[in-house]
């Protein structure tokens, strides 16, 4: 595994356009580029944290998604106990800190930490990606997007673009099941805008990376073995939301969904 320095990684958060006050979403593949040097591997998602927090300051806030899909399978969701699945270690750290706060969609959670971390999750709403949710919320507080280690192909905010346009490849689904919040437990209904065949549809972001490209709205740092790419959450969804609107399956990696355009809530 290769080492980067401190240095490095400051130098490479610090070509984001990130700054004093910045609110950003955080998605890592954390040790795709190496190992931060004289630190332990359980230790960089702490490191990771200390150098943004150093960039945008205490005025700022950070935000992980915490999903867990698993809700959608009868499996109960506890908002303050239940980890995030496969959204990494990082995602993790963030959800555990003393001072954080997690909204409360079942399915699609975020979890935030900083000044504007309670008027992100305090939004519940039945589609995390819907008008009024905490996804939106990033937009109107004009976050940016992170990505340590992947690329913006990888960016969970394309799922508002999906349903702002109504992509003919998902259907929306109402998942019902045992939610627990502040050890009070009940039956929670929320939506998901599911592939047709109960499976996620396989995309390919390459059109939109590019279209952000061009239009110089993508900032890459090369750190490692590794990248970190960032842009505006705005820029993001604007330029996905025209592609489908052209082509709604532009996104997707076959190309050959069937169905009809949806509207955006069920």
């Amino acid at each position: 595994m290769q080492n980067y320095s401190r240095q490095a990684l400051r130098c490479a958060l610090g070509s984001t356009g990130l700054g004093a006050g910045s609110l950003v979403l955080v998605h890592t593949a954390l040790y795709a580029p190496g190992r931060i040097e004289g630190t332990p591997l359980a230790e960089i998602s702490s490191r990771l944290y200390s150098a943004l927090r150093r960039l945008i300051g205490p005025q700022g806030t950070i935000v992980v998604p915490t999903f867990h899909q698993a809700f959608a399978r009868g499996e109960p969701f506890d908002r303050q106990f239940t980890p995030a699945t496969g959204m990494g270690s990082f995602a993790e750290y963030i959800r555990l800190l003393p001072r954080s706060h997690r909204s409360p969609h079942a399915l699609h959670s975020l979890t935030a930490e900083g000044p504007l971390a309670e008027a992100i999750t305090s939004r519940d709403t039945p589609s995390a990606f819907g008008r009024g949710g905490p996804f939106d919320a990033l937009i109107d507080y004009d976050a940016h997007l992170l990505m340590f280690g992947c690329t913006v192909e990888s960016s969970c905010m394309v799922r508002w673009a999906e349903e702002a346009v109504g992509v003919p490849y998902r259907r929306w689904m109402i998942c019902r099941g045992p939610y627990i919040d502040g050890g009070e437990e009940s039956l929670r209904s929320y939506h998901t805008y599911a592939g047709q065949d109960g499976r996620e549809p396989t995309l390919c972001l390459k059109p939109l990376r590019k279209a952000l490209q061009n239009q110089e709205e993508l900032n890459v740092a090369e750190l490692g073995s590794g990248v970190i790419e960032s842009c505006r959450g705005r820029d993001f969804v604007v330029t996905a939301t025209e592609l489908l609107r052209r082509d709604p399956v532009a996104l997707l990696a076959s190309r050959s969904a069937d169905g009809q355009r949806s509207s955006r809530h069920p």
